[in-house]
């Protein structure tokens, strides 16, 4: 191979590589709109008593205000771990009695690894 045609490949390789670790970090500056579900993160990962909806609001409830992390589920199935921005109270204490209600926040996502949070200034029921 030319020297040439191997820089390329190492340019191309490297690009690739760069894109993919985009994909896995965000540093969240851009102002978003998300509308889902809030659930508590535990019991729809484990799936205890089917983890969302109306047959689990109680379960949430009980468990967002016990201090377990609240999350909102979006329409695409992608889960944003909920916290205020700053000088907000906290996600349990505000979320909790809304639990597998519907709502849009308006926020920052931070995202590492896989991992989403949901940096919420406002947010609001949706019908």
């Amino acid at each position: 191979m030319s020297k040439k045609i191997i820089l390329v490949v190492i340019f191309a390789v490297n690009f690739l590589i760069a894109q993919e670790s985009a994909k896995h970090t965000s540093n969240g500056n851009k102002e978003v709109r998300i509308t889902g579900e809030i659930i508590d993160i535990k019991c729809y990962v484990t799936g205890m008593m089917g983890g969302r909806g109306e047959e689990h609001k109680q379960c949430a409830i009980d468990c967002i205000k016990g201090g377990l992390p609240v999350g909102v589920i979006d329409e695409k199935g992608i889960i944003y771990t909920v916290v205020p921005s700053k000088g907000m109270r906290s996600a349990n204490e505000k979320l909790g009695d809304l639990a597998a209600e519907k709502l849009t926040f308006t926020g920052k996502v931070k995202e590492k690894d896989g991992i989403r949070l949901l940096m919420y200034n406002n947010m609001e029921t949706t019908k």
